[in-house]
């Protein structure tokens, strides 16, 4: 079986998964830079049986999987999962079905959004609809804080800083958990602890292993949501019980391996593999 592996930037990840693919089948490195589709003559070769996803840029990734599946090739993860499990408010719509969310809101207006920060109360989070390692989620403390980011998201140039996501302030213990779940199946979790209220391992966030039965139960309640996929959960430990608050669906897992010894990549590939044969 030919296994792409479609990358920005070649991390640690990316080299665990080369390795495990090459332990199923032959690997095949795809630099997203160099891709031409339809195919052409500067293309890599893309005669695949599976690609898994690994841009660092959502959008290039997103449109990358679509390409690919229209060419036949099993992708993980898939395109649909990809679009919704990156986007903050999708992921939210659909993650509600299963467990407990913080409360939300969102706006599509200066005026609203004031309003839709205002109801939610403050310290109240705004958020990118599509960002990762904790970009431009912004705490909001009172009304001056919250028109001000609101007048600067209003000029940004990108349409989907118009899009005003904002979420309750959920204080945490000076941690949250990373949990992971792979084809239905809980895998690992670590709590990521910090001192910032933004606790991610990017970031300068301590990972630590997590061995909580409530953390496995909500972990895979929360990919029933989404019913397939290879998918982190960050998960916060409100007063009332746990919170599912964020999803990635293309996750880095270096910290999680270095301190739990959980072969994520080998529950990559062979996941992957194992769609790949249906």
């Amino acid at each position: 079986m030919r296994i792409g592996i479609v990358y920005t930037i070649l991390r640690q990840e990316e080299m665990m998964l080369k390795e495990r693919a090459n332990d199923l089948g032959d690997a095949v490195m795809i630099n997203d830079r160099e891709v031409i589709l339809p195919r052409g003559r500067a293309n890599p070769d893309l005669d695949l049986d599976l690609a898994i996803m690994r841009s660092v840029s959502h959008f290039k990734g997103l449109y990358l999987a679509r390409l690919f599946e229209e060419l036949g090739v099993t992708t993980l993860n898939p395109f649909w999962i990809m679009l919704e499990a990156g986007d903050k408010l999708l992921s939210t719509l659909r993650l509600r079905r299963k467990v407990p969310v913080p409360r939300w809101s969102v706006a599509f207006d200066k005026g609203s959004a004031m309003r839709a920060v205002e109801n939610i109360g403050y310290p109240a989070v705004m958020k990118p609809v599509f960002s990762s390692w904790g970009r431009m989620v912004s705490k909001v403390n009172d009304r001056d804080a919250a028109e001000a980011l609101i007048e600067h998201r209003s000029w940004m140039g990108n349409p989907l800083h118009k899009i005003y996501y904002i979420q309750e302030y959920v204080e945490k213990p000076g941690r949250d958990i990373r949990s992971h779940v792979i084809g239905g199946d809980f895998i690992t979790a670590i709590y990521r602890c910090s001192d910032h209220w933004i606790t991610n391992t990017a970031r300068g966030g301590r990972a630590v292993p997590c061995d909580d039965e409530e953390v496995r139960e909500i972990s895979v309640k929360a990919w029933e949501a989404f019913g397939e996929g290879a998918l982190a959960f960050d998960i916060f430990e409100g007063r009332g019980g746990l919170l599912v608050n964020e999803v990635n669906p293309a996750m880095e897992f270096k910290n999680v391996v270095r301190v739990t010894g959980v072969d994520i990549a080998g529950k990559i590939v062979e996941y992957a593999v194992s769609i790949a044969r249906r």
